[in-house]
C-alpha cells in the first residue's frame, strides 16, 4: 500500500513536468529565407515606414474633463471640504 501511494505522489509530480516538455511535432521549425522573401520583406518594412511617417506628429494631451477639474490638485496635507451630511 505504501509503494503505490509514492507511485501515485511520483507521477502527480511528474505530470506538470512532462506538460512543460511537449516534444516537437512540427519539426525543426527553422525554416531559411528564399530572396523573394527578403525581398518581400524589405518592401513590407518600406511600406510600414512610409505609412507610419504620414501620421501627424500628437500635438500634446488633451484633457476632456480639464474645464470640470480645479486647475491644480490640492496638496497632500490639505484636508478636502466634505459634501453631503450623513
Amino acid at each position: 500500500m505504501r509503494i503505490t501511494v509514492i507511485a501515485i505522489a511520483i507521477a502527480a509530480m511528474a505530470t506538470p513536468v512532462h506538460a512543460q516538455v511537449a516534444p516537437n511535432l512540427i519539426g525543426d521549425g527553422v525554416k531559411l529565407k528564399t530572396d523573394v522573401d527578403v525581398k518581400q520583406e524589405r518592401e513590407r518594412e518600406a511600406g510600414y515606414k512610409a505609412g507610419v511617417s504620414k501620421i501627424p506628429d500628437q500635438k500634446g494631451k488633451s484633457d476632456p474633463w480639464g474645464s470640470v477639474r480645479g486647475a491644480a490638485p490640492p496638496a497632500a496635507g490639505q484636508k478636502q471640504p466634505r459634501t453631503g451630511a450623513k
